[in-house]
């Protein structure tokens, strides 16, 4: 017989948490206070982006407050991310730039902020109070693909 000896498992150390540490970067952009959401992102990406950002000189809020200037997303829908933001209630939403995470790694490659391009932007029409909501129409994407007969006796076609 084999006898293997019985030893507990080693469990991991907890990483003490970076966030908790007060840091003293120089702020360098002050005109700019980003906030990560961190929906798609993950805590300990959002954690890792929010000391890269704060070591390059940006503002990085960890709650979403009417001072925010800048909202950077990653992977997330816009019609979710803009129904979440609306919930949010911020007084300046259309003032504030809802950003993909493509500009905030071109603004970390820079060491600065790039500008706002519409290729950065996660827009989608808000509609103004004047006008109605149009409904939408759904169709079955393979509705074409059916077949009809000719001689169809039903009057009434749905």
């Amino acid at each position: 017989m084999f006898h293997t000896p019985i030893v507990p498992f080693a469990r991991k150390r907890s990483r003490p948490v970076e966030a908790a540490v007060p840091r003293h970067d120089v702020v360098k952009f002050k005109d700019v206070r980003l906030y990560l959401v961190e929906r798609k992102m993950g805590c300990s990406r959002r954690n890792f982006l929010t000391q890269l950002a704060r070591s390059k000189g940006f503002i990085v809020d960890d709650n979403l407050s009417d001072e925010v200037t800048h909202v950077v997303s990653e992977d997330s829908r816009a019609s979710s991310l803009w129904t979440w933001l609306k919930e949010c209630a911020l007084k300046n939403l259309p003032g504030v730039n809802v950003l993909d995470i493509s500009w905030f790694t071109e603004s970390m490659r820079e060491g600065r902020p790039v500008a706002v391009e519409t290729k950065h932007l996660i827009q989608i029409p808000l509609p103004t109070e004047g006008s109605p909501l149009t409904p939408v129409a759904t169709v079955s994407r393979y509705a074409c693909q059916r077949r009809t007969t000719l001689e169809n006796h039903n009057k009434k076609f749905t």
